[in-house]
């Protein structure tokens, strides 16, 4: 059982992310939290798969520039990874911290 005051501020919890993101708060009380959307880059999945196949397949034929290639396709992919995850931080909306958290740090 839960104190008072902790229930208190479960339920500030659950109003803060009702008002936040409506969506998600109602698919948590429905007990099917989903992903957000836009979670996964597929470009920079896609561009990795096709780099390890590359570089397997330079193990195998012994190619020294097809695997450069497939190393080279390793480094895009980390860097649509990179600005996926960077654009993802810049249109999230910025949250504020709550009082006394600044101190803290």
């Amino acid at each position: 059982m839960l104190s008072q005051d902790d229930q208190a501020r479960f339920r500030e919890i659950e109003r803060n992310l009702a008002q936040e993101d409506p969506r998600f708060a109602r698919a948590l009380s429905e007990g099917r939290p989903r992903r957000p959307t836009g979670d996964v880059s597929w470009w920079a999945v896609t561009v990795f798969a096709l780099s390890l196949l590359s570089i397997a397949v330079a193990v195998v034929a012994l190619s020294f520039s097809l695997l450069l290639f497939g190393v080279v396709l390793i480094g895009a992919a980390m860097l649509l990874r990179r600005r996926h995850v960077h654009r993802g931080q810049r249109l999230s909306p910025r949250r504020e911290q709550p009082p006394g958290a600044a101190a803290a740090s």
